[in-house]
């Protein structure tokens, strides 16, 4: 075979080699063809461990994989060993007269009847990344040509090498990339200048309603119908907006131009964050400064008012002493938000007493006791049907504040001659956990259909007539449902206007 021949097959051989990225490809074409540029009988790669200083022979073909040793040879054994270690091709022509070769490496390579020896560097510029190893048996020598044709196969295997790491660094980057992108909640998509969609991450289905892999090398136009997300592509301006979403949340829109390390364009990302829950917050900020800000300006003018009223008058006036508990009772209410303001913050924040196993009949009576003098002064009947034990897992203060609010909106809700019981069971939850149910009824004024959704959202009371001049803060049921949910409670109200109403607690049982 001719020079001009065996250079033209193994140009096939290197185009074969960068088919596939994948180092198995390579060493199975090697297997296959290398033998049509260098003759052999064997044919291995041997490739180091730079953390151990040592290499391995992995057999491509000839032999059986088994037949030369699997242990780690020392860059210093054998004829692999010291092409790797100088850089420089090792041509014998008997390998049977080498002395100093390495009984499980050439000396299996003798027994099989293989002699002339080929090793050659696989490198990578003056770094050493293996060798191959050919041998053959008589009448087979190896000479000057088959040395040049046996570098170029190994540079050939170098570069394909390099390129399966490159490939290789690049896909590790893009899962990683993917997995980052696939963990987010933020819904991200991408489009190239062409307007077709590089990237869409899994967050897009539950934020856009799109499937990922469904809308993927699209046109974005064609794909997302979404006018709000589509005119933010179009308009392509970098920056921070607020984009409505189908579904009536909010997101953030970030959108940013996308470029290589190099300055070349990508094309357009656009990350959308849902602040729903930001803009809700930020309104419940804004209602509650107005409420609070409305709530303690007002007695502040009615105390500073009537004090310059007294002052004017004198203590002589027959209104003197009327004026007075007009001021202490506008104190008192002032009094009673600010407390209720602390102590809604402080469960809220979870700073509040340790909960307990605590005994709810005792805690019960104790609230029945501090508002049965107001019930009395309003002719209420207080009624109760507790069993004689009932073990919950809570605070004491917390739920005997609970209860006390509960009772005293009943007491002020019913008018004179009315009804409040106060009664409790042991029940199945909705989970089938046992539970403790309270039930705080009366026969007062009810609340209306259309107020029952907002009974426990902070300072909301009932506006109609027969409740305008009833005291409160608009926070005693708030606390009351907070302090519930903090021990795992639950708690819902029934009414109906003009018929009474009736709140229901369910508190977990402490088991021992």
């Amino acid at each position: 075979m001719s020079q001009t021949e065996r250079l033209t097959r193994l140009s096939e051989i290197l185009i074969e080699l960068f088919r596939s990225p994948i180092p198995t490809h390579f060493f199975q074409t090697l297997g296959d063809h290398a033998g049509r540029v260098v003759p052999h009988d064997y044919l291995a790669v041997c490739l180091p461990d730079p953390e151990k200083g040592s290499y391995l022979v992995h057999t491509l073909a000839g032999l059986d994989a088994g037949a030369v040793s699997l242990r780690g040879f020392s860059l210093y054994e054998g004829l692999p060993g010291r092409a790797i270690m100088t850089g420089q091709a090792q041509r014998i022509e008997d390998l049977a007269r080498v002395h100093d070769g390495v009984h499980d490496l050439e000396g299996v390579l003798i027994a099989a009847g293989l002699r002339a020896t080929l090793a050659v560097p696989i490198r990578r510029g003056l770094d050493a990344l293996g060798a191959l190893l050919f041998a053959a048996r008589p009448p087979i020598t190896y000479g000057d040509d088959d040395v040049q044709v046996a570098a170029l196969l190994a540079a050939g295997l170098s570069a394909a090498l390099e390129t399966s790491q490159a490939y290789q660094a690049l896909a590790d980057e893009r899962m990683t990339m993917l997995g980052v992108l696939g963990s987010t909640a933020d819904a991200v998509i991408a489009m190239n200048p062409g307007g077709l969609v590089l990237l869409a991450n899994g967050a897009v289905r539950q934020m856009l309603s799109l499937a990922p892999d469904a809308v993927e090398g699209r046109p974005l136009l064609e794909v997302v119908d979404y006018g709000p997300l589509r005119e933010l592509f179009v308009k392509g301006k970098p920056g921070i907006s607020e984009l409505p979403l189908p579904d009536g949340r909010v997101a953030q829109a970030s959108m940013v131009q996308v470029v290589t390390p190099f300055g070349e364009p990508v094309g357009l990302a656009v990350v959308l964050r849902d602040i729903t829950l930001l803009k809700n917050l930020e309104q419940m900020k804004n209602d509650f400064v107005n409420t609070v800000s409305h709530d303690l300006k007002s007695p502040i003018t009615v105390i500073a008012g009537l004090a310059d009223l007294m002052r004017m008058a004198g203590p002589t006036n027959p209104g003197f002493e009327k004026h007075c508990q007009d001021i202490r009772d506008t104190a008192q209410h002032m009094a009673d938000l600010v407390t209720d303001l602390l102590d809604i913050g402080k469960i809220e924040a979870g700073l509040d007493a340790a909960r307990e196993p605590m005994d709810l009949v005792p805690v019960a009576e104790e609230a029945l006791r501090i508002v049965r003098p107001n019930a009395e002064r309003r002719a209420i009947e207080l009624r109760t049907d507790l069993p004689a034990e009932a073990i919950v897992m809570a605070a004491p203060i917390r739920i005997k504040q609970a209860l006390v609010n509960l009772i005293d909106n009943g007491i002020k809700y019913t008018p004179s001659g009315g009804r409040v019981t106060v009664s409790a069971a042991f029940s199945a939850g909705g989970d089938g956990a046992e539970t403790v149910t309270i039930r705080v009824s009366d026969t007062g004024l009810g609340i209306p259909a259309r107020d029952l959704p907002h009974v426990f959202d902070k300072f909301y009371r009932v506006e109609s007539k027969a409740t305008r001049e009833i005291a409160g803060t608009g926070l005693g049921l708030a606390i009351t449902k907070t302090i519930v949910e903090s021990v795992g409670g639950r708690i819902r109200v029934e009414s109906m206007e003009g018929a009474g109403t009736t709140f229901t607690v369910e508190l977990p049982v402490a088991h021992a």
